[in-house]
């Protein structure tokens, strides 16, 4: 049965990000939007847009979604209102050059908004412009019915995603900054781990600056996470929740900073040759050893002897650049072993 579930099941990372959460709020969400969208005579006639609606503005981390969601939908309604007057000035009978400056300038007004990113869901809108015009009670295409249906079908779309982007936080807000750090213990432990068998000469499988590479991908992606969570005005959360927040975003950087130290060790490594000594690796085994044991998704008791780790030995007296690097891991490791033991 074991086995079973873990064919079939999501790997534990999948789960600390809310995956499974995320999945059921998408299905119910989704299914009132199919409800709503035939409820009224406008969307019912573009149920694509409205599904879409919801699922493009459908947080999966703990946030209303609300800036993301008018972002979108403004881009798309200036997307349809300049591609709508191009078609209307350059004529029904749409060609390539029609959709290239409407594409052309649904990109530069999305751009305008947000430099960081394009909402796919824009794109979608200026295409929609070109190629599913609507026609009139006389049969004769019209602007004016494509971009009313377009964002009215599109709004409603947004705004029910923005109603269960805020109905699901208060279910997990609570617990889902411990749930991202705990993921983010597990990149850092795996960082710590391929560090310590690279300068052990112990032979590794996998392509380690792939991997390392992926761990600073998953850890930043946390971060930016905790940072909109703590900037987020919407969402209930309370002094203690906020203070939290703080402290597992210091946890985070912690981790951050520890496995950028790890990488450089590797590259002194390849570069110079230089292994560690047996007292050195016995150090990144004891960090290995806490981590394994901590659980940020639970109450967090650390006993004495996971309060800090000991050196022993003397750091100081070797000021190589690898012995630095170790020396400044085991501090990094020692003060996030501090902060943890303030989160709420």
């Amino acid at each position: 049965m074991k086995q079973l579930m873990n064919v079939i099941g999501l790997k534990r990372e999948a789960l600390l990000l809310d995956s499974g959460l995320y999945i059921l709020k998408a299905m119910i969400a989704i299914s009132v939007g199919f409800f709503l969208g035939h409820a009224f005579s406008i969307t019912r006639l573009d149920m694509i847009s409205v599904l879409l609606g919801v699922m493009y503005n459908l947080e999966p981390i703990n946030v209303s979604g609300i800036r993301g969601g008018m972002n979108q939908l403004l881009a798309s309604t200036l997307g349809a209102l300049c591609t709508g007057m191009l078609v209307y000035l350059m004529g029904y009978n749409v060609t390539f050059l029609t959709v290239a400056l409407g594409i052309g300038l649904t990109l530069y007004i999305a751009l305008k908004i947000d430099y960081r990113m394009v909402p796919p869901v824009a794109i979608f809108t200026s295409i929609y412009m070109t190629q599913l015009l609507q026609k009139n009670s006389l049969g004769n295409p019209s602007v004016f019915l494509t971009f009313r249906l377009r964002i009215a079908s599109l709004g409603l779309g947004v705004l029910i995603a923005l109603v269960f982007n805020f109905l699901f936080s208060v279910f997990y807000y609570r617990s889902i900054g411990k749930k991202r750090v705990e993921f983010v213990k597990i990149q850092g432990l795996d960082g710590l781990k391929i560090t310590r068998d690279i300068l052990a000469g112990i032979p590794t499988i996998n392509d380690y600056q792939s991997v390392m590479a992926g761990i600073f991908s998953d850890i930043e992606m946390v971060k930016a996470n905790i940072e909109m969570m703590m900037n987020e005005k919407f969402v209930p959360f309370h002094r203690k929740e906020k203070a939290n927040l703080s402290t597992l975003y210091m946890i985070v950087k912690q981790i951050k900073t520890i496995n950028h130290l790890a990488y450089d060790c590797i590259y002194v490594e390849e570069a110079y040759g230089v292994r560690m000594s047996d007292d050195q690796k016995q150090l990144f085994d004891n960090m290995i050893e806490i981590l394994q044991k901590i659980d940020f998704t639970r109450k967090l008791t650390l006993s004495k002897e996971m309060q800090q780790v000991e050196a022993g030995v003397d750091l100081e007296s070797d000021r190589s650049r690898l012995s630095e690097n170790i020396r400044l891991i085991v501090f990094q490791f020692n003060d996030l072993l501090k902060v943890a033991q303030q989160i709420d």
